[in-house]
């Protein structure tokens, strides 16, 4: 499920540089904007923003404080990234009612964007519906970290793994093949 948000996620960024393209040149060519653009761009980009934030904590993509946790090896690592992972847990477990609430309001009074009147309710269902996605990943590595905190010798599963610099350009490298 991750994979197919994150390639959503990748093609709504394409249209939205295609619209973009097709933006300029009507503007500036034909003097006659997409209109309602900016009201697009704005809702479009709660999806492409959401749609991958599950797939990305689950590469380990995201921003961590990996000066501080790679000097930590075997069990006191995997114990931080728990900690770590629960604190996002909570956090984002914090933020789903609250973003429920949000959406549910957008559907009640029927909020619409300025320009166009272009409901706002699907973007603002995104939020909860994503983060409820990115809570499920969470538990996963949670547990993922409490199994190689038990056993620091088992093989990493379910849990990003940092890489070295090295180990990072050698991937790269391949990839370009």
């Amino acid at each position: 499920m991750e994979n197919v948000l994150n390639f959503l996620s990748g093609l709504l960024i394409f249209a939205l540089m295609l619209m973009g393209m097709l933006q300029i040149v009507l503007r500036t060519l034909f003097r006659n904007p997409i209109y309602g653009y900016i009201d697009i761009v704005e809702v479009g980009m709660i999806a492409f923003a959401l749609f991958s934030i599950s797939y990305i904590m689950r590469e380990g993509g995201h921003v961590r404080m990996e000066l501080l946790v790679g000097f930590l090896k075997g069990r006191a690592l995997w114990i931080a990234e728990f900690i770590s992972a629960a604190v996002a847990f909570i956090i984002t477990a914090i933020l789903i009612p609250y973003s429920w609430t949000y959406f549910d309001r957008a559907w009640s009074f029927g909020d619409s964007t300025i320009d166009i009147e272009l409901p706002t309710w699907p973007a603002k269902l995104v939020v909860p519906v994503m983060l409820s996605v990115l809570l499920v990943r969470l538990i996963i590595q949670m547990l993922g970290y409490l199994r190689l905190a038990a056993n620091p010798d088992l093989p990493p599963v379910a849990v990003p793994v940092m890489k070295s610099v090295e180990q990072q350009a050698e991937e790269e490298i391949e990839g370009a093949r």
